[in-house]
């Protein structure tokens, strides 16, 4: 079992729900889910922040958590204190990828209280492709390299290097590859992924099991 299935199962098994349950907590399905925590399948960052958010879990600590190509976390603001950041220079900021062989993130956002945007690229490879989810805002993406299969609810469209689309989040979306060597995405959305925090200190509190 991979790290991240093994860290998932856990946070599931403490709130003694079900994989059933948990698909209806995150609009993700059973298949899906087991497969991630069998570590056959990687969850993109839509897809963990659904089972992060019904599980209570604040995704940042997943930022802390997970593999990053810069091991140095000190010195990148991923471990220790955060403090208010406006400017972000290529020196400091990490690749954060959740698995290998699934979406590489950079995060371009500041640092600071009150933000509205979330802004990163994403790096989908040839053989990756994101489950169909939904959350609030907007999404707004602009292909940097390759191309794209973009799904949005029951229409698909394959979008070249600088195309772009908008539209609201909370149509079900998925991503797609159709590039056999990847594509590369700006992505800037509306929901944030890592809120501004002065800690990274946190312990999971288990909700009550579900009664359907």
């Amino acid at each position: 079992m991979s790290e991240i299935g093994n860290f998932l199962r856990q946070q599931r098994l403490l709130h003694k729900w079900t994989l059933k349950e948990l698909a209806k907590h995150t609009g993700l399905s059973v298949s899906f889910l087991s497969q991630v925590e069998r570590g056959i399948s990687s969850p993109s960052i839509l897809s963990l922040n659904a089972i992060s958010k019904a599980m209570g879990i604040p995704l940042f600590v997943a930022r802390v958590y997970f593999e990053q190509t810069n091991d140095d976390r000190s010195s990148n603001g991923v471990s220790g204190d955060f403090s208010a950041k406006e400017i972000s220079t290529i020196e400091e900021r990490a690749d954060v990828q959740i698995s290998s062989g699934s979406i590489k993130y950079q995060f371009l956002s500041g640092e600071f209280p009150g933000r509205q945007f979330e802004i990163l690229t994403g790096e989908i490879p040839g053989n990756y492709h994101s489950p169909s989810t939904a959350h609030e805002g907007e999404e707004f993406g602009y292909v940097l390299e390759g191309e794209l299969l973009l799904t949005i609810e029951d229409e698909t469209y394959k979008l070249k290097t600088g195309d772009s689309y908008h539209f609201l989040a909370t149509k079900r979306h998925a991503y797609e590859a159709a590039s056999p060597d990847g594509v590369r995405i700006l992505w800037v959305q509306t929901m944030k992924y890592f809120k501004w925090r002065q800690s990274v200190d946190w312990q999971p509190e288990p909700k009550k099991k579900s009664k359907s």
